[in-house]
């Protein structure tokens, strides 16, 4: 949670930077806010000169808080911990107040489809996005074992991208060896919204997603998975990256090692576990204090 001063002069911000220890003064944090603010003020001067507008100490300081809201959003958790990142806000009237978590944990594993079926597993990774991309997939039976599987390369693509052209090889693959009847399972939850849906509202995917129409017939079921339970096609898709080549395996000793493992792991039944931490409101007991201590206006996380 954050909050702040809304009107802290400069002068009185340059004077507690300069005042400050000395692992404050080289904070990233601190050097950006100064440089930040002197642009302010260079436009205000600038507004005032020929504009004829009225530069106002608190209207820059305004701006200047308000970036520094969208800059604390993006900070890493960690980092927000740690001392000279709290004393580099602190001293711009800006006070980081721990937020507490509810954490979850689930049990995520991989399920067979039904005698006669075909799951297709399917994922696509980009590093970057966009950057070098890759994308997998692994077709299994009702009992676990392989058909085939594989791993290509994108070149630079976005993970939506990416994941699209995975399901598409995939279904040519399957159109290859005349296979129907197919359970497609992906962790986009994007894609498979889309897939349910009939309607592909991206112009990028527009060819690709013309190619995976024209298979739409032979899938049955359209599931979604988390990535934890999907980890056999995200293994086949980093191969993909990092191989930079077409593959295609025909058995589960071909696959890379990565890839084996996970198989092995998901035909066995073996759950992973998926954690997932969802913030808590601050009691109002907790308002109250930061607010006693740092006598500030609390504005949100």
């Amino acid at each position: 949670m954050l909050s702040y001063r809304p009107t802290r002069p400069p002068l009185e911000v340059f004077r507690r930077v300069f005042d400050s220890p000395t692992s404050v003064k080289v904070c990233p944090f601190i050097r950006i806010s100064i440089a930040y603010m002197l642009w302010e003020i260079w436009k205000g001067r600038n507004s005032s000169r020929y504009a004829g507008q009225v530069m106002r100490a608190t209207e820059i300081m305004r701006h200047v808080t308000q970036w520094l809201r969208s800059t604390h959003s993006l900070v890493p958790n960690k980092t927000k911990r740690s001392r000279s990142v709290c004393e580099a806000f602190g001293l711009w009237g800006l006070h980081i107040i721990p937020t507490l978590t509810w954490t979850t944990v689930r049990s995520v594993r991989w399920t067979p489809p039904r005698a006669g079926q075909w799951k297709l597993n399917v994922d696509g990774a980009s590093q970057g996005n966009p950057g070098s991309s890759g994308g997998g997939g692994i077709l299994r039976d009702s009992t676990g074992c392989i058909l085939f599987a594989f791993s290509n390369f994108y070149n630079m693509q976005t993970n939506t991208v990416a994941e699209a052209m995975a399901i598409r090889d995939g279904l040519f693959l399957c159109e290859e060896q005349n296979i129907t009847n197919i359970v497609l399972e992906s962790d986009s939850k994007v894609l498979v919204d889309m897939l349910r849906a009939d309607s592909c509202p991206h112009w990028r995917l527009k060819n690709i997603w013309a190619d995976i129409m024209r298979c739409r017939g032979r899938i049955t079921t359209i599931t979604h998975q988390f990535r934890e339970g999907n980890q056999t096609a995200d293994a086949l898709a980093a191969h993909g990256v990092r191989s930079r080549r077409r593959t295609v395996f025909s058995f589960w000793q071909d696959m890379p090692l990565e890839a084996r493992g996970a198989h092995r792991l998901e035909r066995l039944g073996i759950p992973s576990l998926r954690i997932h931490r969802t913030p808590l409101p601050a009691s109002p007991r907790q308002w109250r204090i930061a607010w006693r201590r740092s006598g500030v206006v609390t504005i949100g996380r």
